[in-house]
C-alpha cells in the first residue's frame, strides 16, 4: 500500500499546484459582484453647519496593498453635541473586502484562497459569507469630534476608528495629522480596511491614499444606507455618531428637513368654511341627522 499512498499524495500535490493559479485568478477577478454607491448627483440645499463639515478635508488610505476600490464620495452623518462641539461620522465605501494584495495572505496564496472560498466569495465566484453577514461592498468608519470656533468653523479635536481586530482605537489630533499637517489621514494597516492605523511615519509609507473635500464629502442618503445595510450593527460602528442622540441630548445636523408648505385657506380653494379638511385647525364635519323613531 505504500506505493499507492505515495502516488495519491503526489497526484494531490500536482492537482493543487495545477489548480491554485487558475483559482487565484478566478478569485481575484471578482468585478462582477463588486459594489459601490452610484453617483450622488448635484449637491442640493445645505445648512451652514453642513457647509462647514464639507469644507473640512479628510484623507483615507492604507499602508498595505489590498483589494477594493474606494468610492469617489466620502459620506457622513453628524450631530451637534450639547457642549457646542460637532461629531461627524465618516463612511468610507470600498467595492469589496478581499485578502488579495501586498500582504502575507496573498504571499502564501493558500490562506488567501481559503478566505475567498468562504468569506469573500462562495467557491471563488459567488457572493460569500461577508455579503450575507454585512451586505454589499465594504463600509468602514471613523468618528471625528470637532470644536466649533467663534466664527462657526470647525477645529479637529480627536477621532475614533477600528483596528484590524475591530477593537476601538482613539486617535489624537497629533496622530491624525502625523502624515499631513493640513489634513487628517485615516488609514488601514490590514487587508480588511479598518481605518485605525497609526504606525506610518510619512505619506510615502502608504500604498494608496484618497483625499476628500468640498464637493466629494456628502451627507449619507437613506437610499445608500439601505442598499448597503449601513445601519446593521457591524457596519462601520465608529461612524454611527447618531446612535446615542437620545442619551446625550445631541441632535442630527446632517440632513435638511423639507420645509412644509402650509395649506391655503379654505376660501382660497373655493371651499366653504364648514368643508375644511379634518387636519386643519378648527375643522368641523357636518353629518346628516337621522329621524328618531
Amino acid at each position: 500500500m505504500g506505493w499507492i499512498e505515495h502516488a495519491l499524495r503526489r497526484r494531490g500535490t500536482v492537482f493543487v499546484m495545477a489548480v491554485a493559479p487558475s483559482a487565484a485568478l478566478a478569485s481575484v477577478d471578482g468585478s462582477h459582484i463588486a459594489a459601490l454607491p452610484g453617483e450622488p448627483g448635484p449637491r442640493g440645499e445645505r445648512t451652514e453647519e453642513q457647509a462647514e463639515i464639507e469644507r473640512e478635508p479628510v484623507c483615507v488610505g492604507s499602508s498595505v496593498e489590498s483589494a477594493g476600490n474606494l468610492s469617489d464620495i466620502l459620506y457622513y452623518r453628524a450631530v451637534a453635541l450639547p457642549d457646542g462641539r460637532v461629531e461627524v461620522g465618516y463612511f468610507a465605501f470600498y467595492s469589496e473586502e478581499r485578502p488579495w494584495g501586498n500582504n502575507w495572505l496573498t504571499w502564501s496564496v493558500v490562506p488567501a484562497l481559503a478566505v475567498d472560498l468562504v468569506y469573500s466569495r462562495a467557491l471563488l465566484v459567488a457572493p460569500g459569507l461577508q455579503r450575507a453577514l454585512y451586505g454589499a461592498g465594504d463600509v468602514e468608519g471613523v468618528g471625528v469630534v470637532y470644536d466649533r470656533l467663534a466664527d462657526g468653523s470647525l477645529h479637529f479635536d480627536h477621532a475614533l476608528a477600528d483596528d484590524g481586530t475591530h477593537a476601538r482605537v482613539a486617535l489624537s489630533r497629533q496622530q491624525a495629522f502625523a502624515l499631513d499637517r493640513n489634513r487628517p489621514t485615516f488609514y488601514s494597516e490590514v487587508w480588511s480596511h479598518q481605518l485605525g492605523g497609526h504606525r506610518a511615519h510619512a505619506r510615502s509609507d502608504l500604498a494608496y491614499e484618497r483625499c476628500y473635500g468640498e464637493g466629494s464629502i456628502r451627507p449619507l442618503p437613506e437610499s445608500v444606507a439601505r442598499a448597503f445595510r449601513v445601519d446593521w450593527d457591524h457596519r462601520a460602528p465608529p461612524a454611527h455618531v447618531e446612535a446615542d442622540v437620545n442619551q446625550t441630548g445631541a441632535h442630527r445636523i446632517d440632513f435638511v428637513r423639507p420645509r412644509r408648505t402650509p395649506p391655503a385657506p379654505p376660501e382660497e380653494r373655493g371651499l366653504p368654511a364648514a368643508a375644511r379638511e379634518p387636519g386643519e385647525r378648527g375643522a368641523s364635519i357636518t353629518a346628516p341627522v337621522l329621524p328618531r323613531g
